[in-house]
């Protein structure tokens, strides 16, 4: 007998529903659940936090703070916020990155079944983002990739191993209110997931909306951000190995295919207060508008030697004369154009430096605390993508608690975080902690007691040099980071290649 992925499938108290399932359990074959059809769903829910190195060592508590390339993954909002050494009106950002996570210890349960049960090996994370802003307005993209090997013990062969690739992407637009004190945004957010195994090779796309908001009033100590993630269903696109069986089922290899493959919708709330003589929310100065009045003065002036001009060569009758008089004041009045235009760049490099020196010279005590809550919806019909992968596996023996569904209720995951510079101008460190919650249900109905798990993170930048790369980019100040992600079962390290602010 089969244990399928339905709602109706666990063993509620009784003493006639204890017996069944006792002999149901007996009679119960040593293999993960095989669907019998199609009707189903796979839920992408990942627990643990593989997101850009700032959000993953602060607990991915990042919602209420959403500055950089690195708050698209947490506040759809985040391409249109300026942060505080923003100084000019049109602002680009690039931040690859590639980070591989180290598990350093045999316990590993990376989608947290509670069982060491499957081999996650070979991970890779790696993301790439692109920032754009031009005055109040914003748009950006951010994508990563996940790759790793996944290995269940088989009796048959040595290792079956399952190469999976999961692809997040978002692309995102905003704008400003209120001079930077409320910031909004929306874009889609699509996903990829890539299967491949001896028999099959399976691609699975799908895109969805989402919007998001961020408070910051100028010269307060706190924001608070909110977003909405639509569920993405991807449906396959592209696959190899595909057939349909005498029954009617589409398969690919010995896989049967779900009807899709859902990232849940997610609700994300977060607030952060930074404690300190360092401003959280400075007031932005617009250089539009900074340098308008420079700009203004100038343009009056051109427009009144230009009136002088026209008023000086009426008072000539037409002829020769007034000819070469308008040759010598128009040769006069470009010349002194030309010089303003010289000092007009000064001066504006002078503001400039004004804004730089501006945040340059505010103080660097401070200690940010962010605080999130992450709401997760159901996935109908599903089940988790280990035991999708797992199909016709044995399953350990003596494991009552076998994963016989994912997602059917809505989880929510504390999180929070800290930001700190204890090495002024050379050393950030953070330090966060987020919650797991459990997604699965499981045969036997005890095992429905178990509850989720804590992570405890944490990470540091350290500036390394300042180049131009013999003068091929701009100016540039280059920094490491590391991070680690501390939980039972679970384990992971990293490190990456940023620029420091």
């Amino acid at each position: 007998m089969i244990v399928t992925a339905q709602r109706s499938g666990r063993c509620h108290r009784g003493l006639v529903a204890l017996i069944f399932c006792a002999v149901t359990l007996s009679l119960t074959t040593t293999s993960w659940a095989q669907p019998k059809d199609n009707h189903f769903a796979v839920d992408l829910f990942q627990g643990p936090i593989l997101a850009p190195t700032r959000v993953t060592s602060m607990g991915g508590a990042y919602a209420g703070y959403a500055e950089g390339i690195s708050g698209f993954v947490s506040n759809a909002a985040a391409p249109a916020v300026r942060e505080p050494f923003s100084t000019s009106w049109l602002d680009i950002d690039l931040q690859p990155s590639i980070s591989v996570p180290l598990s350093l210890f045999e316990n590993n349960d990376f989608d947290n079944s509670g069982d060491l049960d499957a081999d996650y090996s070979n991970f890779v994370y790696l993301s790439i983002g692109t920032q754009l802003q031009l005055g109040p307005f914003g748009a950006g993209f951010f994508g990563d990739l996940q790759r790793y090997v996944l290995s269940f013990p088989s009796p048959s062969v040595e290792q079956d191993q399952t190469v999976v690739t999961v692809g997040r992407y978002h692309v995102l637009f905003g704008s400003h209110l209120f001079n930077n004190q409320l910031v909004v945004g929306a874009g889609v957010r699509a996903l990829t997931l890539g299967i491949g195994t001896t028999d099959a090779d399976l691609t699975f796309a799908g895109l969805s909306p989402q919007i998001g908001m961020l408070i910051k009033p100028d010269w307060t100590p706190f924001r608070f951000g909110a977003t909405y993630r639509h569920a993405v269903s991807a449906a396959t696109s592209i696959g190899s190995g595909r057939n349909v069986d005498d029954a009617g089922v589409e398969r690919a290899g010995r896989l049967v295919l779900p009807e899709r493959v859902e990232l849940p919708w997610e609700v994300e709330l977060g607030i952060a207060i930074q404690v300190g003589s360092r401003p959280l929310n400075p007031a932005w100065i617009n250089p539009t508008e900074h340098e308008q009045e420079l700009r203004d003065s100038t343009a009056a002036r051109a427009r009144d030697r230009r009136q002088r001009v026209d008023e000086r060569l009426a008072s000539f009758p037409p002829g020769p004369l007034r000819e070469r008089v308008r040759a010598k004041l128009v040769a006069n009045s470009e010349r002194l154009e030309r010089r303003e235009e010289r000092q007009l760049e000064r001066d504006l490099a002078r503001l400039k430096e004004e804004r730089r020196a501006r945040v340059e010279n505010w103080p660097r005590e401070s200690l940010l605390l962010t605080l999130d809550l992450l709401v997760t919806g159901p996935v109908d019909g599903a089940i988790s993508l280990e035991r999708f992968l797992a199909q016709e596996q044995p399953a350990p023996a003596g494991n009552p608690c076998v994963v016989i569904a994912s997602g059917e209720d809505v989880n929510f995951s504390p999180r929070f975080g800290i930001e700190m510079e204890p090495v002024r101008r050379w050393v950030h460190t953070r330090f966060g902690s987020y919650y797991e919650p459990p997604r699965y249900t499981y045969s036997t109905d005890s095992c429905n007691d178990r509850v989720g798990r804590q992570h405890f993170t944490f990470g540091a930048d350290l500036k390394l040099f300042t180049t131009t790369w013999w003068g091929l980019v701009p100016e540039v100040t280059y920094k490491v980071q590391g991070y680690g992600d501390l939980a039972p079962r679970y384990q992971s390290f990293g490190a990456t290649i940023g620029v420091w602010h």
